[in-house]
C-alpha cells in the first residue's frame, strides 16, 4: 500500500514539473528544436535588429508576433503575403530558413499552415534566445521578396 502511494506521489510530481516546463501541454508547434538552436550561428550583419525586407515581390505583413518586444512561448505566428493588383503570388516559392552557420530549412514544417496567402501557426514553440529567420517568396512573374525576421525569445 505504501509502495503504491509513493508511486502515485512520484507520478504526480513528474506530471506537475512537466506541465511547468512545457506550458502548452504537448499541443505546441515546434518551429525550432533545442538541438537546432544550439548549432553555431551565422555571422550577423550590422544593423539588423528586427526585420529587413528586400525586393519588389509580394509584400510581407507580420500581424503577429510583435517583433518590437521580447516574445514568450508559445506565441501566434500570423504572416500575410499581399500581392499587387496585377500580380499573382507563387506560394510554391515560399521558403523559410533558420540562419545558422549551416542554414536549416524550416519550409517543410511550416508550409502546411499556409492558406490563402496567409501563414497562421498557433502555439509556436522556440527555445529561448535570439533566432534569425529568412523568408523568401515570389510572384509567378519572378519578382522576389526576401525578409529577415529576428525572434527574441525571453526566459
Amino acid at each position: 500500500m505504501i509502495h503504491i502511494r509513493k508511486k502515485l506521489i512520484f507520478h504526480f510530481w513528474v506530471f506537475f514539473l512537466l506541465s511547468i516546463i512545457y506550458p502548452c501541454g504537448g499541443n505546441c508547434f515546434t518551429l525550432i528544436t533545442p538541438e537546432e538552436a544550439a548549432t553555431p550561428n551565422a555571422p550577423t550583419p550590422r544593423g539588423i535588429k528586427f526585420t529587413r525586407m528586400e525586393g519588389n515581390g509580394p509584400h510581407v505583413k507580420i500581424h503577429s508576433p510583435n517583433l518590437d518586444e521580447p516574445l514568450r512561448i508559445p506565441f501566434l505566428m500570423d504572416i500575410a503575403f499581399e500581392a499587387s493588383p496585377d500580380k499573382i503570388i507563387d506560394v510554391n516559392t515560399l521558403s523559410i530558413k533558420y540562419l545558422k552557420l549551416i542554414s536549416i530549412d524550416l519550409t517543410g514544417r511550416i508550409k502546411p499552415f499556409l492558406n490563402n496567402n496567409r501563414l497562421i501557426v498557433k502555439d509556436v514553440k522556440v527555445p529561448q534566445g535570439t533566432h534569425r529567420l529568412r523568408l523568401f517568396i515570389a510572384y509567378t512573374s519572378g519578382e522576389k521578396t526576401m525578409m529577415e525576421i529576428v525572434l527574441n525569445i525571453e526566459k
